[in-house]
């Protein structure tokens, strides 16, 4: 069964790797760059699951899980977050999001993510309880996988060398961008961190 996703995200990257992600699968990918054209979109896409930037130009993440979820087609969302991005646990919680990714995400997470949420989906559609289905480690309720038709290992790394395969020099320039001052100032703070350990004078 086909489906389709929408993500809002201001990052063109983040926008083009789950496209590039989702490109040879029967999951469509619908991109947009605000709060505002997801709003949208909702209607003509009809999408079977969103994920949406938690900073992002209005409405943001929360604020447009809020709507979703208040909406007569309450789908699954996942928020997207930047490593040094505020993110709120409890307005999250309240807002009624499935979950989070970090970014930058690996594209093997993503899809595990999704398939598992839109499985999720369709066994509450067909008035099963989902309490049978196993939550995976450290990821949270909305990570539960299925008991049946798991994704195979091979796929989802046939998946992420596809991707890796279709991203061109300004794409991976784009990223590095995103991802190497984040690292860097990571490296920094933890290098703080072991200083301040072994000064004596913190004894």
């Amino acid at each position: 069964m086909a489906h389709t996703i929408l993500v809002a995200d201001d990052s063109v990257t983040i926008r083009r790797v789950v496209e590039l992600t989702f490109q040879d699968t029967d999951i469509r990918v619908e991109a947009v760059g605000s709060g505002h054209e997801a709003a949208e979109r909702l209607e003509t896409a009809r999408p079977d699951l969103v994920l949406a930037d938690v900073v992002m130009p209005p409405p943001a993440g929360y604020e447009l899980c809020r709507a979703i979820k208040g909406s007569r087609r309450p789908v699954p969302v996942v928020l997207l977050r930047g490593a040094f991005d505020p993110f709120d646990e409890r307005e999250a919680e309240a807002c009624g999001a499935d979950g989070q990714l970090l970014k930058p995400f690996e594209p093997q997470a993503l899809v595990e993510r999704v398939t598992s949420l839109l499985a999720r989906a369709a066994t509450e559609e067909m008035g099963e309880s989902p309490a049978h289905l196993p939550e995976v480690a450290g990821a949270g309720p909305a990570s539960a996988q299925p008991t049946s038709a798991p994704l195979r290992p091979e796929d989802v790394d046939a998946i992420v060398r596809a991707v890796v395969e279709r991203l061109s020099a300004d794409a991976v320039r784009e990223i590095a961008w995103e991802v190497v001052p984040d690292l860097a100032v990571a490296m920094i703070r933890e290098r703080i961190r072991e200083i301040e350990r072994d000064d004596p004078r913190n004894d």
